[in-house]
């Protein structure tokens, strides 16, 4: 067959054009607590841990007595400490971080934050264990509503995490903490629940 041939028949085969499916804006609307039931779900099956407490103001003194060696970047020092100037070696020696997230997604468990929440993009991946306080009123159904809530205009940069670092590539084998955090904890708090305190 000639290359003239050859071309013809891929411009005949020419797949055919199909719109992308619409989002469904009338799909049901489900509640802030059957949202947070589901991304909880998707918390333990990506292998990440919760704990859930009543307020933001409860969160300092449970970090106190639980993770007492923890970074907060929540605080102006440690924020300038850890700068993006920060040598690589330094950021190494982090053992624990808090961060929070902006966003949780029900559907996989995944929280958003952007470089608006760390001073450095290495910060959520050299730590070996990363907290991330969330407010469960952040909670969105799924990825397209994620989406639509994140503003990048003053953003560099973005991740979504959904569970420690996890690899099955050895042998088919699921290992944490393979090249990044070894644990992943999420702390859900809402001003409007109980004062009871759950570590799942």
């Amino acid at each position: 067959m000639s290359r003239d041939d050859i071309l013809q028949t891929v411009k005949q085969n020419v797949a055919e054009f199909k719109p992308l499916p619409k989002y469904l804006k009338d799909t049901e609307q489900q509640s802030a607590e059957k949202l947070k039931e589901i991304f909880i779900k998707y918390l333990k099956q990506v292998g990440a841990q919760f704990i859930e407490l009543k307020s933001n103001e409860d969160i300092a003194p449970f970090i106190a007595e639980h993770f007492p060696g923890a970074f907060d970047f929540g605080k102006n020092d440690i924020w300038e400490e850890y700068s993006e100037y920060c040598p690589k070696e330094k950021l190494n020696q982090l053992e624990t971080v808090m961060l929070e997230g902006q966003l949780g997604v029900a559907e996989n468990g995944a929280i958003w934050l952007n470089d608006s929440d760390f001073p450095n993009r290495l910060i959520p991946f050299i730590a070996q264990q990363v907290i991330i306080k969330l407010d469960s009123d952040k909670i969105v159904s799924n990825m397209i509503e994620a989406y639509r809530k994140i503003n990048l205009e003053n953003a560099g940069f973005g991740v979504f995490i959904s569970g420690p670092s996890k690899t099955a590539d050895i042998e088919q084998s699921l290992v944490y903490g393979a090249h990044g955090p070894k644990e992943l904890k999420v702390i859900l708090y809402s001003r409007e629940k109980t004062n009871s305190k759950n570590v799942r």
